[in-house]
């Protein structure tokens, strides 16, 4: 299996890669013909929104970890949430995980702790998008794909099932014994894993708002095709987050982001447009990073 995602990871970043190109080359008359509509407005829009995106992911790590008696600043706390962030772009999926259980142990944090606020906080990420995803799709365009969008929605009440303290516990305590670790001080209350769930649901039209305001930026968009846009794109985000193969999604994002664009836009745009997305989220993360890098360095925290 090993040498087989070892494989498929690689070429299904470039099938994506190469039919986003063609799309793009094929239509490039239609590119050139198309209304663009440059708004830096949005584009600052843009920006604004998906830094404050991002400050929001950080706050909700940062609240699971206070019910486990979380003993870092804020500052201590950011620096490490950022830090870890671009290890999701290290093939094998484990980079940021190793990275934040590290600096976290070297603050005297057990390494079962840091893992058990990431199952929670990536658990509700994904049954967050899933949310906005089933409260949007009944606003999309016809869409050839839209039973199976609605068919993961059913992960949710599971993945919050999964997530109740009484089976949570169970599960992590089982496996921690078996991995020679004492079980966990503490599981979240199934009341503040809802309100988590909320505030993550929050989180995910924000950054689909950062998204729709980035289209905006470069073409003209209808106030209707808004709900296409923020629940597509955590559409798209799940179904690479459950591929499990490429880093970050990669490539299987973008397949699924052009399919949803190509809803409301010529398909060479709708190309162009994904081909952005990818690169304006890797640039606000690479940047976010890069600040709060800098100001840990300034106060020399260690890393």
């Amino acid at each position: 299996m090993k040498t087989a995602k070892k494989i498929l990871a690689p070429a299904l970043i470039i099938i994506a890669a190469v039919f986003l190109a063609r799309a793009v080359i094929g239509g490039w008359s239609e590119v050139r013909e198309y209304e663009w509509s440059f708004d830096f407005s949005y584009l600052a829009l843009s920006v604004v929104l998906i830094f404050a995106y991002y400050a929001q992911q950080w706050g909700g790590w940062r609240l699971v970890m206070h019910s486990f008696g979380d003993p870092l600043d804020r500052s201590d706390s950011a620096a490490i949430w950022f830090a870890s962030i671009l290890g999701r772009y290290v093939p094998g999926n484990v980079a940021m995980v190793a990275g934040r259980v590290g600096l976290c142990q070297r603050r005297g944090i057990p390494a079962r702790t840091t893992l058990a606020s990431m199952v929670y906080e990536n658990a509700l990420i994904l049954i967050g998008a899933l949310l906005v995803t089933a409260a949007t799709v009944p606003f999309w365009p016809p869409f050839e794909y839209e039973n199976y969008a609605l068919l993961l929605v059913a992960l949710a009440p599971v993945g919050l099932a999964l997530l109740h303290p009484a089976v949570f516990g169970r599960i992590s305590n089982v496996a921690l014994r078996r991995m020679g670790r004492e079980p966990l001080p503490a599981t979240l209350p199934f009341g503040r894993v809802m309100a988590l769930l909320v505030y993550y649901v929050g989180g995910w039209v924000l950054l689909g708002l950062a998204f729709a305001s980035l289209a905006a930026s470069v073409a003209p968009v209808e106030f209707a095709e808004v709900a296409l846009l923020v629940g597509g794109y955590a559409f798209a985000w799940e179904v690479g987050f459950l591929s499990f193969v490429t880093p970050s999604g990669l490539g299987v994002k973008e397949g699924i982001l052009f399919v949803i664009l190509a809803l409301v836009f010529p398909a060479s745009v709708a190309a162009l447009l994904t081909v952005l997305s990818r690169l304006w989220q890797t640039l606000a993360e690479v940047a976010a990073a890069g600040m709060v890098w800098g100001f840990a360095k300034r106060r020399s925290l260690k890393f």
